[in-house]
């Protein structure tokens, strides 16, 4: 394959994958991951560390969180930016990643939510490139989830105590 050749087709594919459309599709499809894999993330923490009581706030924040936006979503009529429908406010990507990024900063410490917290912006900015949502949206749902997660997540001591009763014996585990 002569060299003039080579640098067509290479010229063909950095102008294809530097286009706006692809750029907006694969924006798009790395922030439809991101807002699973940030909250998937912390909920495995928690399962690494055998932390039940971290599990369970988890649990509880980010379900408060998903039921907030999507009644959110049904009682608020505001068209999104690309005029599909009018399920716009406030954005549930955005929501849910924040919800994992904000549950391993308060119950992990900020050093370990850094990349997440990462990943959660870029969810946002993902469904603002993708014409999906509105800044107003995407900043709502990080707030929503935020305020949830710091209401039911308590920070993480690194000692765990549970009692179980056994046939004639009550067991107590410690945990550090």
């Amino acid at each position: 394959m002569s060299n003039l050749l080579k640098l067509s087709i290479a010229s063909v594919i950095v102008i294809t994958c530097c286009s706006n459309s692809f750029a907006k599709f694969t924006t798009k499809i790395a922030g439809d991951f991101t807002q699973v894999i940030v909250p998937v993330y912390a909920f495995g923490m928690a399962v690494n560390k055998n932390d039940e009581e971290g599990i369970n706030q988890f649990t509880t924040s980010f379900l408060a969180t998903q039921a907030s936006v999507h009644g959110l979503k049904c009682v608020i009529d505001a068209e999104r930016p690309d005029g599909k429908d009018n399920k716009s406010f406030p954005s549930g990507h955005t929501a849910s990643a924040f919800s994992g990024a904000t549950f391993i900063h308060k119950r992990y410490g900020m050093e370990k939510a850094v990349v997440p917290y990462l990943l959660a912006g870029f969810t946002g900015y993902s469904r603002i490139h993708s014409n999906k949502h509105y800044f107003h949206d995407v900043a709502t749902a990080a707030l929503i989830s935020s305020l949830f997660t710091w209401m039911f997540v308590d920070e993480y001591s690194g000692v765990q105590v549970s009692v179980s009763p056994e046939p004639s014996k009550l067991v107590m585990r410690v945990v550090f």
